[in-house]
This record gives structure tokens, C-alpha cells and sequence, in this order.
């Protein structure tokens, strides 16, 4: 989680610091998940106004200098588009591949469509695509609506020939748990 502070609030670590032993940060562990967050390391309410060097740092400082011990996989959040972060990252750091996800929103696709692009340029794998928020079901009648469009994510994955992998609803309980670091 580069900017933070979402990672911090989702796992529900939100005032906690990662401790520091031989110049390497501890990763702070919730549900079963090391984590590590630029959240965890700068005032929740500061604004994170970096240029794309310092951004890039910060990721390989979190990267490298993190004592992850052994992991199943390790996940990097990164936010959307193609910029200085992907870069950095693609160019730096062994990529096994890539997720992209989107909304089913056409707005959200454009940049979802660049992201594909980019990773198959730079010859990392994209696993597939996650289709985020892509219906809402009416708490009161039950009727599903897709108000961001519909099956954006798996027109995206047939465009590029990339596995579909599911989608989300746009649901309460996925938000109120999520705002409870659970």
C-alpha cells in the first residue's frame, strides 16, 4: 500500500507502527496478513504530495527493506494507471504477474485497458481481471442494479484475452466490514 491509508484502516491497524530490528521494518501482521503501508509510517491525515522519485523510493524502501520472512505471495496495492510506481516496480523487482481491477464502468476501463497494455508490454503476466462494485442489490426489494454498467471487467478480459476471475457487488456489509479493520 503505497500512499496508505487504506491498508492500515481495512486491516484495522490503524494507530499501529511497525517496529524497526537491524535497520529493517517488522511487518505488522492482522488476519493472518503481513503488511506493510505508508499508512503505518506517516500521519493518517497528512497528505502523501510526492514526486515520482520519491514515490518510487518509497516502494522499494518498503519492499527491500522489509523483513517479510517467508511468504506465500506478496501482494503490492498499487494505485491506478501507468505511471512512475508501475514502472518502477516492472523494472525492479521480480513481477510474477499482474491483477487488474476495475469497475464495470467505462471510465474506470480506460484505465484498466492502459494497465493491460502496459504489463504486456513490459512482458508481465496478467492473471486476469476482478471486477469490482460491478451490481448493487436494493436492501429494501432485492432488485439487482448495475449502476456503474455491466460485464465491463469481462469485456475486458475477452478484448485482451486474459482470464475473467469474478466480479463484487457493490454491497453494505463488504463496506461497514471493511471500515471496522475487518
Amino acid at each position: 500500500d503505497i500512499y496508505g491509508p487504506s491498508q492500515p484502516l481495512l486491516l484495522g491497524l490503524g494507530a499501529e507502527k511497525p517496529e524497526v530490528v537491524n535497520k529493517r521494518f517488522q511487518p505488522l501482521v492482522a488476519h493472518g496478513l503481513k503488511s506493510m503501508s505508508m499508512g503505518y509510517l506517516i500521519d493518517a491525515k497528512a497528505p502523501t504530495i510526492w514526486r515520482g522519485p520519491m514515490v518510487s523510493g518509497a516502494l522499494l524502501q518498503m519492499l527491500n527493506q522489509t523483513d517479510w520472512g517467508q511468504l506465500d505471495y506478496l501482494i503490492v496495492d498499487l494505485p491506478p494507471g501507468t505511471g512512475d510506481i508501475q514502472l518502477t516496480l516492472a523494472q525492479k523487482i521480480p513481477v510474477s504477474g499482474a491483477l487488474i481491477v476495475t469497475t464495470p464502468q467505462d471510465l474506470a476501463l480506460l484505465d484498466a485497458r492502459k494497465a493491460v497494455a502496459m504489463f504486456q508490454k513490459l512482458d508481465i503476466t496478467v492473471l486476469g481481471v476482478i471486477e469490482n462494485m460491478s451490481t448493487y442489490t436494493c436492501p429494501h426489494c432485492q432488485q439487482d442494479s448495475a449502476i456503474f454498467g455491466e460485464a465491463g471487467g469481462e469485456r475486458l478480459s475477452v478484448q485482451y484475452n486474459i482470464p475473467f476471475l469474478g466480479s463484487l457487488p457493490l454491497a453494505t456489509t463488504v463496506r461497514e466490514s471493511a471500515d471496522r479493520g475487518c
